[in-house]
């Protein structure tokens, strides 16, 4: 989290909040401990003002490392836009999706390999393998599309507005995970089982997870801009660290909060509409490689 928090200030933001980290809950429950707890990392602004805290179970991972870094993006946001010209109202996102956006964005850059040369977590002489880093970033970002905007959207799109019958929840469920994301359960799961109820954003943000799917777009179009424009750096291999002008560009779409319609906001910082385009060409490499190790196998599934 302070390695997170240094990536911020490295950029010229502000420290967090001192009061975030005894009233945050960063850490596993320990093992016998009766109280339970909500293992999904989030950040949450209680008071729209100074009051920021989060929600995990860090565990020193890569995972837990890119999390954290996902969830100061959501914090830092909170922080930009929590300003007297901006009134509480619209101290949220541009839209839902620009906030899983710059948690995301902030994912990716904790991910590139400079980056965690520079912080040491990576030797100075790692030779990185580029196909091995972009298919571990492709895994991450393409199936979660078909997950969020799919399966989850699809199913609470049934459930609450064609008011499917409880009966048949689960089994839509499992039809959904089939035909989107090619996997079947091991054993057949029936209808006094609701496995849906196990992702937490069906259970406390309904209607929300196809906003990580325009974040998958979005953040994206923002690291494409960063690494092209302002680092001159591959977009693959970037590091953003201690680069002001990259905190100044984050900064300046940060700040707007909900004051401005998303679509503008975006167009402005980058020269164009929401576009898949950055995504296809930052995993171009990727496919061409790929193109040629699935050569003459079927793709897909029935």
């Amino acid at each position: 989290m302070k390695t997170a928090e240094s990536f911020y200030t490295s950029l010229g933001f502000a420290k967090m909040p001192a009061s975030f980290w005894p009233k945050s809950d960063l850490y596993p429950v320990p093992s016998g401990d009766k109280r339970k707890k909500n293992t999904h990392a989030s950040a949450w602004h209680l008071d729209l003002d100074s009051d920021i805290r989060s929600l995990m179970s860090i565990e020193p991972n890569p995972s837990w490392f890119t999390t954290a870094h996902h969830e100061l993006g959501h914090v830092y946001y909170f922080m930009s836009y929590t300003r007297p010209e901006v009134p509480p109202l619209l101290r949220d996102g541009a839209n839902p999706g620009f906030h899983e956006g710059f948690g995301e964005l902030t994912g990716l850059a904790a991910a590139q390999v400079p980056y965690l040369k520079s912080v040491g977590l990576l030797p100075a002489d790692f030779k990185a393998d580029e196909t091995a880093f972009l298919l571990n970033d492709s895994l991450i970002a393409i199936p979660f599309i078909y997950w969020s905007s799919g399966v989850m959207a699809h199913w609470e799109a049934d459930i609450c507005a064609r008011n499917l019958s409880v009966s048949e929840w689960n089994a839509r469920w499992w039809q959904y995970v089939r035909d989107f994301q090619g996997v079947e359960p091991p054993t057949t799961r029936g209808e006094e089982f609701c496995d849906a109820a196990t992702k937490t954003h069906i259970n406390d943000t309904p209607a929300y997870y196809h906003n990580y799917a325009f974040a998958q777009v979005f953040k994206h179009q923002l690291h494409d801009y960063i690494a092209r424009k302002i680092l001159k750096q591959p977009p693959q291999s970037c590091n953003y660290a201690g680069n002001k002008e990259v905190g100044e560009f984050i900064r300046k779409i940060m700040v707007q909060g909900l004051t401005a319609d998303w679509r503008k906001i975006l167009r402005d910082a980058t020269g164009e509409g929401l576009s898949t385009r950055a995504m296809v060409e930052y995993y171009a490499p990727l496919l061409s490689w790929l193109e040629k190790e699935n050569a003459g196998r079927p793709i897909g599934w029935k």
